[in-house]
Order: structure tokens, then C-alpha cells, then sequence
């Protein structure tokens, strides 16, 4: 009885690992790269304009398909391109009645991206608090702050509590109505940005809160909250165009941004998202902006104009390796596989994906027939070699090795 648990535990534990290796041996040989193009909305235009492979060669396409060369699609982008026209001395003096200043160009000009591992970082939820008017440039704290029943300053040198700081910060944010504990906080704890901001921080009766130290002294303000709103991430920023202090993405998958000049919450309408299997991102110019979502189906990509007003919108399709060949290969031969690593988070963790198909069952068969003329082959019986058959059926190749690598010595 002992020996046949071990082997089955010694077939299963065969079975976990060959779902893992076989799958990844078969991928790294004939895996198939999906080159996700480069999409510009010409502002000039009122155009998407895509650049990409095709074929191993380079090709300028609309989203009509109209094929263009490199020289006619920077003709097409002068302003998305303006660096190029530049050099090349094509630059336009104006447009749409507006003079063109390089300078301010690229002032306006920001990229933002909201990537789904950056949803899956343990938060420490132990801060650097910045004096934001710093008489001679930004410098770390010697203290770091926490926010549990009170905000905390802790000494990062001795470790201990600076008392009169943490009363001081504590009385700010209970006038504001502050609901501790902190479920988040959002802020950019380096040196290597123009501006201090402070943190963005939302507490335990999903209130949100702006934070900051000014000469040494709390600045609290306590930020309406739309009704129905629940955050799921704070992204804070600093670009040079000063427009909005934070992106927001919500429980629902909506898209915000916190608004610098009224610190009102901008919803910007987009279709389709799911932060946590998609990227985001978000291009910012001088005369509009255009939110794009990467997905495995493909891009969608919208653009507003400076008040988040839908200007036009393009879906660009991309092939899903499930419908290539390798794909419908794969999902015939493995009836499931292992997964540890994912795109969407840095961290291993193991999960078993099934297969999309029931091709796998007519394999498995294939290989349960295969097991039947093997035992027979070697004159076993078959009435004693029913959970093997029952091993090969349920999980196919990876059973039909397992049990002949570890073979059953009593039929």
C-alpha cells in the first residue's frame, strides 16, 4: 500500500512539473512575437496614424490602412514630431491661429503610463514628508511618517517618535475630519523632480486628503470626493505642464485625474478598461490629450481636447496567439499548464491555466488508447492499471509520461 502512495505522490508531484516545463519548452521554440505599433493622433490632421512591422519591414499606415513613407508620415505628425522639423527646418510658425513655440511645446508635451504590476506593490505605508518651499532646493526628512490611529514621524536615524511633530501633523489632519487609518497614500518620495507636492491620501471612510509641509508647518485640505467614488490607485505627478496633480483609478476601472487650479476629480470617458490586465497610458500636447489602453485584443485609443471633451477614438486589433497557430497547437496538446510569473505582476505565484478548447480531450484519448497497447505489449493487466488510465485521461501528456517515467510494478 506504502509504495503505490508513494509513486502516485511521485506521478503527481511528475505530472505539476512536466505541466510546467513541457509548456515553456514548446513556447521558447516556436513562440511568436506580436509587435505592439506605435499609434500618433495628428493634431494637424485629425488623423491616427500607425507605425509598425509588417513582414519584417517598417510600414506608415492610417487607420484606413492607406499606406505612407517615413517622410510622409512625419509630414502628417508636425506636431506630434516637432523635434524632427526642427532639425529639419519644416517646423510651422502656427496652427489653428495659435503661434508655435517649441519651448512651450514641450513644456505641454507629458506621458504618463498606469502599468497593472504597479497595482500589486506592497505599500509600507512609511513616507518621506518633503518641505515643499525649501529655501535651497529639496532634501530628504531625517523622519519618516506613518499613519495608523495617528500620523507617526519616526527618527530614521535613532528610530524614535518625534512627539511634538506627530501631534502637531495629528491636530491638522483631525480639523479636516481625517478618519484614520490611511488606506493610501500617493505621493513621489525623490529628490529628482522639480516640485514637492506632498502626499495624496485617502483614509478609512474613503475621504481624500492632500497633505504637505509648508516652512515647516501641516498644510491639510480635505478634497470633495464625487458620490460613488472608491479609489483603487493614486499615481501622483510631475510634469512640467502643471495641468493635474494626480491620475485616479477607481474599484470600477474609471479613469480620473485631480485637477490642480479647482482640485476637482476629471472622469475621462474610456471604454473597455481593466487595470488589472491592461496597460495605460496617457499623452498629453498642447492641444489635446489621448488616453490609449493596451490590451491583448489590441489598442484603444482616445482623444479629448483640453477639457476631456471625446475628439475621436480608434481600435487597432492585434493577433491573439489563441487563434495563431501556436496557440490552437498548444491549447490541443496541454490540457492545462503551469503558470508562475505573469505580465501583470512582478511577483511568482503559481496557477494552473486551462486549456480554451476541448481539442485536448481527443489527445487525451489518443493517449489513454497508446497507455492500453503498452500495457498489453508488456502482458499487464489492464483491471490494475485503471488509475493510470484514469491519470492519462484527466490530465494527457502529462500523465502518459508521468506514469511511464514512474512505472507501475504490480499489475
Amino acid at each position: 500500500m506504502i509504495p503505490k502512495l508513494s509513486r502516485y505522490l511521485l506521478v503527481a508531484l511528475t505530472i505539476i512539473t512536466l505541466s510546467y516545463v513541457l509548456p515553456n519548452i514548446y513556447h521558447t521554440l516556436f513562440d511568436t512575437r506580436i509587435d505592439t505599433p506605435y499609434i500618433a493622433y495628428s493634431t494637424s490632421e485629425g488623423e491616427y496614424y500607425t507605425y509598425g512591422q509588417r513582414d519584417g519591414k517598417t510600414v506608415f499606415t492610417d487607420r484606413k490602412g492607406k499606406v505612407y513613407t517615413q517622410q510622409e508620415f512625419m509630414d502628417k505628425t508636425p506636431l506630434e514630431n516637432f523635434y524632427y522639423h526642427l532639425s529639419k527646418g519644416t517646423f510651422p510658425d502656427s496652427f489653428a491661429g495659435v503661434k508655435l513655440i517649441p519651448q512651450q511645446l514641450q513644456q505641454e508635451s507629458f506621458f504618463q503610463s498606469v502599468e497593472p504590476e504597479r497595482l500589486d506593490i506592497p505599500d509600507y505605508k512609511l513616507n518621506a514628508l518633503f518641505e515643499s518651499q525649501p529655501e535651497f532646493g529639496l532634501t530628504f526628512s531625517k523622519d519618516y511618517f506613518r499613519i495608523t490611529h495617528r500620523i507617526e514621524f519616526i527618527d530614521a536615524k535613532t528610530n524614535q517618535l518625534n512627539q511634538e511633530k506627530s501631534k502637531q501633523f495629528t491636530a491638522a489632519l483631525d480639523a479636516e475630519g481625517f478618519s484614520y487609518p490611511a488606506t493610501i497614500q500617493a505621493g513621489l518620495p525623490t529628490l529628482m523632480k522639480k516640485r514637492d507636492e506632498g502626499w495624496f491620501i485617502v483614509d478609512s471612510k474613503e475621504q481624500f486628503f492632500h497633505l504637505k509641509m509648508i516652512k515647516g508647518a501641516p498644510f491639510v485640505r480635505k478634497v470633495p470626493v464625487p458620490a460613488g467614488l472608491h479609489f483603487k490607485y493614486v499615481l501622483a505627478n510631475d510634469f512640467d505642464a502643471d495641468e493635474f496633480y494626480a491620475t485616479i483609478v477607481t474599484t470600477d476601472n474609471q479613469l480620473l485625474i485631480l485637477r490642480k487650479k479647482d482640485y476637482s476629480f476629471i472622469k475621462i470617458p474610456i471604454e473597455g478598461y481593466n487595470a488589472a490586465n491592461m496597460k495605460l497610458a496617457i499623452q498629453g500636447s498642447m492641444f489635446n490629450r489621448t488616453v490609449i489602453v493596451n490590451a491583448e485584443k489590441g489598442l484603444q485609443l482616445f482623444t479629448f481636447n483640453r477639457d476631456y471633451k471625446l475628439i475621436d477614438k480608434h481600435n487597432h486589433p492585434l493577433p491573439l496567439k489563441s487563434e495563431m497557430t501556436i496557440g490552437k497547437v498548444a491549447a490541443a496538446m496541454f490540457p492545462f499548464q503551469l503558470e508562475i510569473a505573469s505580465p501583470y505582476t512582478e511577483f511568482l505565484r503559481m496557477h494552473f491555466d486551462a486549456s480554451n478548447t476541448w481539442a485536448w480531450i481527443l489527445l487525451n484519448l489518443l493517449f489513454v488508447v497508446l497507455t492500453v497497447v503498452l500495457m498489453r505489449r508488456e502482458g499487464k493487466k489492464i483491471s490494475r492499471g485503471i488509475p493510470d488510465l484514469l491519470i492519462v485521461a484527466l490530465t494527457g501528456i502529462f500523465g502518459f509520461l508521468a506514469v511511464h517515467i514512474i512505472p507501475n510494478k504490480q499489475y
